[in-house]
């Protein structure tokens, strides 16, 4: 049995003790090393460590975060002190440590049992083939993180060293296990600490986990990076000195210092600029430096005629926020003056994190630049103390103790915008492996107000996705923008440096359109939120009637009103409640691609007499463009003038005398006449590399870029229309076009997309000559 006059003797209690500890608290953290050390025995986990020095590890590492509560640290201790082995109850633990201790306890296995789970069902996915684990598994962690998050947000840091804990042991563990403990770092915990901004977390979760994942890349990048490298060490040591030399001359207190790249961070850029493990010289950042600003609280005092006095007599400097921020943002400014007046920058390797903030907060400014004298390339990293700590420490940097009953307002930022991720995450299987994924820096543009504001917006931003992000009110009435003066589409993808101005309506609300991914008129995920709860304000009646009208004119799209009902796409969607689901469409919740999707699940359940129908539907098989008569080869055909189908319409064969076989559609009035059934034969279009003319009419109000809107929207899917006609009456224009679409799929989507055109009033599936 180990004792705790071993451990003492060890010295690994003594880490478990925070500074500002009263007796009463640290006379509470003993009795739980002692609580542990009679629970646990000498029992081990996978790894071979036991379940007492684990919970030591874990409970110390809180200390480097600056986390130092004693409900903390005990729930740290014994957060796996309700293992079956242990024989201890709630109750007890509730009894001996109090509720609080015992709710940090729960959520941590609760939080511990969902992450392994979906591990598991990762590892059991790629051995079958599988991308991944299934939906269900992530929407687990995401409720139960949502949970965390509304209570306590400590369950989350401890379990994140829990993690890494096991991570530094997982050499021992067998090998699936190791993987299925590196997956629950690289895609739960370190893209949670991500989040949180801490740095000091996310890096060792991410390369430990990644020497698991991806060995052969590990120790590919490693063995290059360990290349030459005292040889390195001494170039960057003397360009530290040489910068530390300079920025005390400058009058600056800094700390100066070698930054080791992290093995990870180095293969995710050399993934960004599409290079090899040969390139690994082309990352700059290999090599690095470290600023760290210590702005000057204090200032000598001086007499009332402003002559200083003694250097011993000073005074605390008091400045507001603002002040301080300016402060150290110039002082920043000033570093990155004095470092690119010693080495040339290298064009395009320049990031402002200062100016424009990470989302969770980070702040630094980056540059990298070159000796022009020995040819050394190096990124320089600067920022203030304050900066720094929370850079490493993220969240725990704005920790407060239990009595101040509250965190920082930065902190409450950093909890809503993961919770606010959490919220707004959308359905769609693909997005649900990396549900908090980290945002690489391409995925962020910068544009500007038209009073020069600086917004961090996600990459495929548009206007009104910009709009929202300004103000909500401001998104709802979006009808247009001006990007850099010109006029743009409201589905205009923003690039960085542009200068965006809203045109808003007077009154008016969104459009549901804007809702669905698919048509490109949002890119966030935050805004489509704020789009739905705009529509789930308004009243169940309106929006059950809405629905229904949306799903009415999909089918009328397809011309699919005589096959399917309102109520079949309700029940395709696993919907025994039709106003629910008519409601739902109406809100926004359910898209028109979904509906499109029923559509195409229907297949399982047409009856025998609607089987022409599967064609429509099923991917085609390969066989030759035009016709085929099905069992018969080489037959002439020709289409039937009554009806004049056209792809991908429905359609039989009818052999005639003498004149080959005559194409019908399914539906034409002239079969029902028909009595020699016999005639009848089984056709089909030909391949899906052929392309379908199908007859549209647009209506709308008369502008002038009617017309180019319509050639621009064709021309972005590669639609030819090989004939058109306006007609003009009054302050109405009516555009005929013949548009070569390869399925339905694509007409669907064109006839969406013109439909949401300025001023068209409706879109049509109609024949016309």
């Amino acid at each position: 049995m180990i004792q705790v006059a071993e451990l003492v003797a060890e010295g690994l209690p003594k880490k478990l003790f925070p500074r500002q500890a009263n007796d009463t608290e640290r006379e509470r953290i003993h009795n739980a090393l002692q609580f542990a050390t009679k629970a646990f025995g000498d029992e081990k986990r996978a790894s071979g460590e036991t379940y007492l020095e684990h919970g030591q590890q874990v409970a110390a590492s809180l200390a480097e975060l600056g986390i130092e509560d004693a409900d903390t640290i005990i729930a740290a201790l014994l957060h796996d002190v309700l293992q079956p082995f242990t024989n201890v109850s709630e109750k007890e633990v509730a009894n001996r440590f109090g509720h609080e201790v015992t709710s940090l306890i729960k959520g941590i296995n609760t939080l511990d049992n969902h992450s392994k789970d979906a591990g598991r069902k990762w590892l059991e996915n790629e051995a079958t083939g599988g991308a991944g684990p299934n939906q269900d598994g992530l929407e687990a962690i995401r409720k139960a993180l949502l949970t965390i998050i509304d209570g306590d947000i400590r369950i989350i840091v401890i379990r994140m060293i829990d993690c890494l804990q096991d991570l530094r042991r997982a050499d021992r563990m067998p090998p699936a296990m190791k993987r299925e403990v590196a997956f629950e770092a690289m895609k739960i915990y370190a893209p949670l600490a991500n989040r949180l901004g801490i740095w000091h977390l996310k890096s060792q979760l991410e390369d430990n986990a990644f020497s698991y994942l991806e060995p052969d890349q590990y120790l590919a990048i490693a063995r290059h990076v360990d290349k030459d490298k005292a040889s390195r060490g001494m170039k960057v040591e003397r360009a530290a000195n040489r910068l530390q030399k300079r920025l005390k001359n400058m009058g600056l207190k800094t700390t100066v210092t070698g930054r080791p790249k992290h093995i990870y961070s180095i293969y995710r850029k050399m993934q960004r600029k599409g290079l090899g493990v040969k390139d690994v010289s082309k990352i700059y950042d290999i090599e690095a430096i470290r600023v760290i600003i210590e702005p000057q609280e204090t200032t000598t005092a001086q007499d009332e005629k402003g002559n200083q006095q003694t250097p011993g007599d000073k005074r605390q400097i008091t400045r507001t926020k603002k002040e301080r921020d300016d402060l150290e943002r110039d002082l920043c400014y000033q570093v990155l003056g004095a470092v690119h007046s010693l080495w040339k920058p290298i064009q395009g390797e320049f990031d402002d994190y200062i100016a424009s903030p990470k989302p969770n907060g980070y702040k630094s400014l980056h540059t990298a630049v070159i000796n022009s004298e020995t040819g050394q390339v190096l990124e320089v990293q600067i920022r203030t103390l304050r900066m720094h700590e929370e850079a490493e420490r993220g969240i725990a940097a704005h920790w407060a103790y239990k009595e101040q009953n509250a965190v920082s307002s930065a902190a409450q930022r950093q909890i809503q915008n993961l919770r606010d991720l959490l919220v707004n995450l959308q359905e769609d299987e693909e997005d649900g492996e990396n549900f908090i994924e980290v945002d690489k820096p391409d995925e962020r543009i910068h544009v500007y107000t038209p009073t020069g504001q600086v917004l961090d917006l996600p990459a495929g931003s548009t206007p009104i996705d910009f709009a929202y992000h300004i103000h909500t009110k401001l998104g709802h009435r979006c009808r247009g923008a001006r990007v850099n003066g010109k006029p743009v589409g409201i589905d205009y993808q923003l690039q960085s440096g542009d200068k965006v101005e809203i045109i808003e309506g007077k009154r008016g609300g969104p459009s549901r359109d804007w809702m669905s991914p698919s048509l490109g008129y949002t890119g966030s995920s935050r805004t489509r939120s704020k789009i739905r709860q705009w529509f789930r304000q308004q009243e169940r009646a309106k929006n059950i009637e809405q629905g229904r009208e949306v799903v009415q004119r999909e089918l009328k799209r397809l011309g699919l009103t005589d096959v399917f009902t309102v109520e079949d796409i309700g029940r395709a969607l696993k919907f025994d409640d039709l106003d629910e689901f008519l409601s739902k469409v109406g809100f926004g919740d359910i898209h028109a691609v979904k509906i499109t999707g029923a559509i195409a699940l229907m297949q399982q359940s047409l009856r025998a007499e609607d089987e022409e129908l599967l064609p429509l539907f099923k991917p085609p098989s390969p066989k030759r463009k035009g016709l085929t008569v099905r069992g018969v080869e080489g037959l002439y055909t020709r289409f039937a003038g009554c009806c004049n189908p056209l792809p991908p319409d429905p359609i039989v064969g009818y052999i005639t005398r003498g004149q080959g076989v005559s194409i019908h559609s399914r539906n034409c009035p002239q079969l029902q006449n028909i009595r020699d059934t016999e005639r009848f034969i089984e056709v089909e279009w030909g391949t899906e590399d052929e392309r379908y003319p199908i007859p549209i009419v647009v209506t709308a109000y008369r502008r002038g870029t009617l017309i180019e809107d319509l050639v621009s929207t064709l021309r972005g899917q590669q639609i030819n229309v090989p004939k058109t006609k306006l007609v003009t009456s009054d302050n109405l224009m009516t555009v005929y076009l013949i548009a070569e679409v390869a399925d339905i799929n694509q007409l669907n989507w064109l006839m969406t997309k013109l439909g949401n055109l300025h001023k068209v009033i409706k879109v049509e599936r109609r024949h016309w000559s």
